[in-house]
């Protein structure tokens, strides 16, 4: 049988999106195109994948994002030419520096339209730079063996979720006409499925008595972070832990040696004097300030970095071996010889239970403010809830307020590149992966850089509690010494007030409003919309000075105590 163009560049796109199927791809996000067609029919008419429409490609990319990051399977993306192309960058990026797998499919124009003034055609051979694993410019579809869209598919999966896991970009030219033929379902592709995922290497860890984990934000997988767990306590190593690093909250710290104070202990004279033989980081860069300035002050001898994306952050200069594994894995295959010393552990969890004291004096006496969400989220959201924290100031109010607890909770974080960009996005992408209550935590900049992600998540019926600590601006500037000078407008130059009524957004979008003042009201509003159906905003103003002296106050508590 002989295939006119049309056929022949469909037949092709169904075999490439039956082989992503086949690999593991279950879901595309699609933004809709004319140009981009062909991509889009004939991966809605691929057995197997689930199609979503976004109507925003930021949003889009980031739903994909959160979408990758709660099921650990690679997600595709689809759009049209020209500048929608371009709005994936920001999504991108944060998969790129997190190891998130994404398999980015831009349409492009034909290479005869290129460079001619044809409309929404612009440069996209390697649109998105060195933020991607790999960049394939394709041949115009119908030009293309249907063995080298099999191959391509394959490969795109393989190198999204290799040993350094990340996104990859297609962009594929297509000649018009872009509408389908009818559909033949009588071929069979000779398919194959995802190849197993690579060994990694021995590594056997230096025979020191004094050590000291850093968790950084991962995504781990629950047998990980038992592995994790495990390795610190059969070491007698402390292990201080980012809150998105999946480590503070779960079984596994029973009897652990995990820490959540980091932040308050690094910053210490004590912890000066507590320099270990050898810190192993594990996963990205803490949230933690003080644990890079720690280590710009002390340089220990030793600090390993295992990573298994590619980061190996060091901003202090201090790494001195970069071990390129998935930390989970390597925990559970890393040779040791414990070298146990109740001293040096005790030290850490008696440093942290008097971290943890000061903690609760300074909350107990502070009015309502950012402590009080993150307290209120630590002990009311049920058991398995996963909790998206947004950048800025609310990591960092998780960071310093949320203890370890034995209640399971998913944390998610954008931080591989640290930005506000579609966090709200990322959120309605994790809760459509999961059947379990999904709560957003986030400031009002974030909430207002985002709000076509409350349209996502209107649109596909999505379960959401977002709780918005109200500011008026950009708190986390309030920290800068700049905040104090009288000879710069601080306000206008940095805290960025908006003056809008965050509570309008509720009858906008359809969502249940729940006005916040104090912590009881909190709790109701939190007992009154987590795993309830619908979109449920609970709006919380808050102030952004009070924060800072709060997060100060209880720095100045905690450095009094350790040098007593």
């Amino acid at each position: 049988m002989i295939l006119s163009d049309q056929e022949g560049m469909y037949e092709s796109l169904q075999g490439f999106f039956a082989q992503l199927q086949a690999a593991g791809v279950e879901h595309v996000a699609v933004s809709p195109g004319s140009r981009s067609t062909p991509l889009t029919v004939t991966a809605d008419q691929t057995d197997g994948l689930e199609i979503s429409i976004h109507l925003d490609e930021r949003s889009g990319g980031f739903f994909a994002l959160g979408l990758a990051k709660a099921t650990k399977k690679p997600v595709a993306l689809i759009c049209t030419s020209g500048t929608a192309a371009a709005n994936y960058l920001p999504a991108v990026i944060e998969a790129f520096h997190s190891g998130t797998p994404l398999i980015v499919l831009t349409a492009d124009r034909p290479p005869e339209l290129q460079n001619r003034g044809a409309p929404q055609t612009i440069d996209q051979v390697n649109l998105y730079g060195t933020h991607v694993r790999w960049f394939h410019q394709a041949q115009v579809v119908d030009t293309e063996s249907l063995a080298d869209s099999l191959a391509l598919a394959r490969s795109a999966v393989e190198i999204s979720t290799g040993m350094e896991p990340g996104p990859v970009h297609i962009n594929w030219p297509l000649r018009e006409p872009l509408e389908p033929p009818e559909i033949n379902a009588e071929i069979v592709f000779p398919l194959q499925h995802q190849k197993a995922e690579s060994e990694i290497f021995n590594f056997e860890l230096p025979d020191v008595e004094h050590g000291l984990f850093v968790a950084g934000p991962m995504d781990l997988r629950p047998e990980d972070v038992t592995a994790i767990a495990n390795l610190s306590k059969s070491l007698g190593w402390p292990l201080i832990a980012d809150p998105a690093s999946g480590l503070r909250r779960g079984s596994h710290i029973e009897n652990s040696h995990i820490i959540a104070t980091g932040e308050l202990l690094f910053g210490s004279s004590w912890a000066d004097q507590q320099v270990p033989d050898l810190v192993v980081q594990l996963g990205g860069l803490p949230t933690s300030k003080s644990y890079r300035l720690w280590l710009e002050r002390n340089l220990p001898k030793q600090v390993f970095s295992v990573d298994h994306v590619g980061r190996h952050p060091d901003p202090a200069g201090a790494v001195t071996h970069r071990i390129n594994a998935h930390p989970g894995e390597w925990a559970r295959i890393v040779s040791r010889t414990p070298q146990f010393s109740n001293e040096w552990v005790e030290g850490w969890q008696n440093a942290d239970s008097i971290a943890r004291s000061s903690l609760k004096e300074i909350v107990t006496e502070s009015v309502f403010c950012n402590h009080s969400i993150v307290e209120a989220l630590s002990q009311q959201l049920p058991t398995n809830t996963s909790l998206v924290v947004g950048n800025s100031m609310a990591i960092r109010d998780l960071d310093a307020f949320f203890p370890v607890h034995s209640k399971p909770l998913s944390i998610y974080a954008n931080r591989g590149a640290n930005g506000i960009d579609g966090q709200v996005s990322t959120a309605v992408g994790i809760a459509h992966a999961t059947s379990s209550p999904t709560v957003l935590f986030i400031g009002d900049l974030t909430l207002l850089h985002d709000l076509s992600g409350l349209m996502t998540a209107r649109r596909f019926d999505q379960n959401l509690t977002v709780v918005v600590a109200d500011n008026n601006g950009g708190g986390i500037f309030s920290f800068l010494p700049i905040a104090a000078s009288s000879e710069v407008d601080y306000s206008r130059l940095f805290h960025t007030p908006h003056n809008l009524n965050i509570s309008d957004l509720g009858p906008l979008l359809g969502a249940n409003l729940h006005e916040v003042s104090n912590k009881d009201d909190l709790v109701h509003a939190l007992n009154a919309s987590v795993g309830h159906k619908g979109i449920h905003l609970i709006h919380v103003r808050v102030d952004a000075e009070t924060n800072v002296e709060i997060h100060r106050s209880l720095i100045q508590a905690v450095h009094a105590s350790l040098t007593i």
